[in-house]
């Protein structure tokens, strides 16, 4: 035992290579009286060992591949599912929306056209927008348009499957109103490009908070549909009269559902539009 001991020491002294060669030599005259059995187990071991880093290499290649495919897999189902949740959320908000718009049909005595604004103008001021309903539903011009939160407009030119709404910003529009409260009456109409105006009596009594509403005058809108709120009071060049600034009721560039009525002017009115 010293001896081969010493021996092993003395190869290795000598240099690696010359011990790797001892070492295959070795194994080649084991193999070579070894069994059949024996000689298969040593190639196959061998072999798995020369070729594993490789084929470890391959495995994680194809690993990495497959678990990245996987991956775009699982984040292109996860985009699809959030779309339908998003589509699922719109459509109940806008299923409620509706719900609420067909309840307020009953309020009034005219038919109601529920539409859905599928277009605005391009302009740097909204003054006007257009809805998916027209003389095929049985739009006019001249019919109000509102919200559940108050008077929108009206129906400013109609085609087949569409309408334009000419909306109460458009300084070419003028209302009568009424202040809901002391019943004064005066005209709303869209200035300076900024604020909703109207002039109303100095001696109504009307005060910064209070309702105005559509007077029924006019012969276009019905009497009662909420306009705006008295945001301030100017002096006129009138002493008679006051500058009431308006803070409309209704965001116009929100506006998804309206209503339009389907009332026509009255007789005088639609003889003077013509």
């Amino acid at each position: 035992m010293f001896r081969i001991t010493r021996l092993l020491k003395t190869i290795a002294s000598i240099g690696h290579g010359l011990a790797v060669f001892v070492f295959l030599l070795l194994l080649a005259v084991f193999i070579r009286q070894a069994d059949l059995m024996i000689k298969n187990s040593i190639v196959t071991s061998a072999l798995s060992t020369i070729f594993f880093p490789a084929q470890y290499i391959i495995a994680s290649i194809d690993d990495y591949y497959g678990k990245s495919s996987e991956n775009e897999k699982l984040k292109r189902e996860n985009a699809e599912l959030r779309v339908e949740l998003y589509r699922a959320k719109e459509g109940l908000k806008e299923l409620s929306r509706l719900h609420e718009l067909v309840r307020f049909e009953d309020t009034w005595d005219y038919p109601i056209v529920t539409a859905r604004v599928v277009g605005r103008n391009p302009g740097r001021f909204l003054t006007t927008f257009v809805i998916n309903r027209g003389k095929h539903h049985g739009l006019k011009e001249e019919m109000p348009v509102f919200s559940m939160r108050g008077l929108v407009g009206k129906i400013s030119k109609v085609e087949w499957k569409h309408a334009t709404v000419q909306l109460l910003v458009d300084p070419n529009l003028k209302l009568s109103v009424m202040e809901k409260r002391t019943r004064a009456v005066g005209i709303l109409e869209f200035v300076n490009g900024r604020n909703l105006s109207a002039m109303i009596p100095t001696n109504a009594g009307v005060k910064m908070g209070d309702t105005l509403i559509t007077s029924g005058l006019g012969g276009i809108y019905p009497k009662g549909i909420e306009v705006g709120v008295v945001n301030v009071i100017h002096k006129s060049d009138l002493e008679v009269m006051r500058n009431m600034e308006v803070l409309p009721f209704q965001e116009f560039s929100l506006l998804e559902e309206v209503f339009v009525m389907q009332k026509e002017p009255d007789w005088i009115v639609r003889e003077m539009l013509k």
